[in-house]
């Protein structure tokens, strides 16, 4: 089974002398690329802009339309005397005067929310990074969903990019949730005993007036109540597309682990929250360098033999989509450059400004990403008369590291229909 991916990233749009988080007007579009359509859509906060691309079926080609849709977006913004970086929060500028969408007409939407949450509403100024995960059999959702849980602290620890706020060193590698934890209904959900279970829940909510007609959850992980999609919302933005491509790809191959051993009858009973809970926490204050619980055995296991056990066990949905030895690869290096918050941190500790630190941050998200060939791509995977690469011991893959110090937006194909939605005229994928 071949699990389908689509991406939302958020940008932060910054005046290209100050450095500090800037409105902006860019033209929202529906764009045609070579692999695919993209589009260019707005947040509630004017100083961000939400790039998003349609649904594809490999991990390369989400990297491909970022990178070209940061492209357009950075020539829309320096044409305008901006810039655009991503990161989870900006490091220094505040959320207080930042101009909003909030014209009811124009975005009820985001004026809603406004009136709901007020002050939590204009300070969740924050920048994320979405990946939608498409099951082609409608009745593994709920269970790939309940599985899937246990490694958003895994996730979370690879996009941490989020130590600076307001000028400060928070002492965390993501303070990103710190600041969207203030809203309702976040974090790591529970687990759902159906499908069923779940949206009658919502439906309740929507009954009693907590949440919109058209609205979903907004945990770290959630079933699009649209699409049909599992949405994995924990990431922060993050500057480097090798890092989102990397993420993309340990996602879609748990996806299709999962949904393997679904279908012959192998997922093991879902963890409780409360265990996630804790892992999510480590990797908040502590990101790649977060020992995480394993709570099969109660032991807090070192980072990189937790990566190896982990992509050891997703060996043969890495084959299929002929990104081993990439994966494998991506993740040692990874481990050696440490989460988004060491680099912003090293950054910082080298120019001694935040100012410099964010176009450093600007220039980085700038680097484009160039695939493979497709013909190298498909040896990786590919069936031969030779031997087929068996699964890696540990040392095989034992990894040293030290210690580091919308308005226009494009709607999301449902996962189980060809049918593409048509172009809105309000972003609705932060339901």
């Amino acid at each position: 089974m071949i699990v389908t991916l689509g991406v939302e990233e958020e940008l932060q749009v910054v005046d290209a002398h100050t450095r500090a988080l800037t409105a902006h007007d860019f033209k929202m579009m529906k764009l045609n690329l070579a692999n695919g359509s993209g589009g260019i859509g707005r947040e509630i906060h004017r100083c961000a802009v939400e790039l998003q691309t349609s649904i594809r079926a490999h991990p390369d080609d989400i990297a491909v339309s970022l990178s070209v849709l940061r492209g357009k977006a950075r020539k829309q913004a320096e044409e305008k005397g901006q810039a655009v970086f991503a990161a989870g929060l900006h490091p220094f500028t505040t959320w207080k005067g930042q101009s909003l969408n909030e014209d009811r007409e124009r975005y009820p939407h985001y004026a809603h929310l406004l009136d709901e949450y007020g002050d939590i509403a204009r300070s969740a100024m924050s920048f994320g990074l979405h990946i939608h995960l498409g099951i082609p059999d409608a009745k593994l959702r709920m269970p790939i969903m309940n599985a899937l849980r246990a490694v958003l602290p895994e996730v979370l620890a690879l996009s941490a990019n989020s130590p600076f706020y307001e000028g400060r060193d928070t002492g965390l590698a993501c303070w990103r949730h710190s600041v969207l934890g203030q809203y309702p209904r976040m974090g790591i959900p529970e687990a759902w005993p159906s499908e069923e279970a779940y949206f009658a829940h919502i439906d309740r909510l929507r009954r009693v007036g907590s949440l919109e007609p058209d609205q979903g959850m907004w945990d770290d992980l959630r079933l699009h109540h649209r699409y049909g999609t599992l949405e994995v919302r924990i990431c922060d933005a993050v500057h480097s597309l090798e890092r989102v491509w990397l993420i993309t790809a340990l996602l879609q191959c748990e996806a299709m682990t999962l949904a393997e051993d679904a279908e012959r009858g192998r997922l093991r009973d879902p963890l409780p929250r409360a265990f996630i809970v804790e892992n999510r926490w480590r990797a908040r204050r502590y990101g790649l360098n977060a020992a995480l619980v394993d709570w099969q055995r109660d032991e807090a296991v070192a980072t990189s033999e937790r990566y190896e056990r982990w992509v050891a066990r997703l060996l043969p949905a890495a084959m299929k989509l002929g990104i081993w030895p990439r994966l494998e690869l991506a993740v040692a290096r990874a481990l050696s450059q440490g989460a988004g918050a060491d680099q912003q941190r090293a950054w910082h500790k080298e120019t001694g400004s935040y100012e410099s630190l964010v176009e450093i941050l600007s220039d980085a998200t700038a680097k484009p990403w160039t695939p493979p060939s497709r013909t190298s791509r498909r040896d990786t995977g590919r069936k031969t008369g030779t031997q087929r690469p068996r699964a890696p011991a540990s040392a095989d893959i034992r990894i040293d590291r030290a210690p580091a110090a919308t308005t226009g937006g494009v709607a999301l194909e449902l996962a189980t229909s060809p049918q593409r939605t048509a172009l809105p005229n309000q972003s609705k994928l932060d339901r």
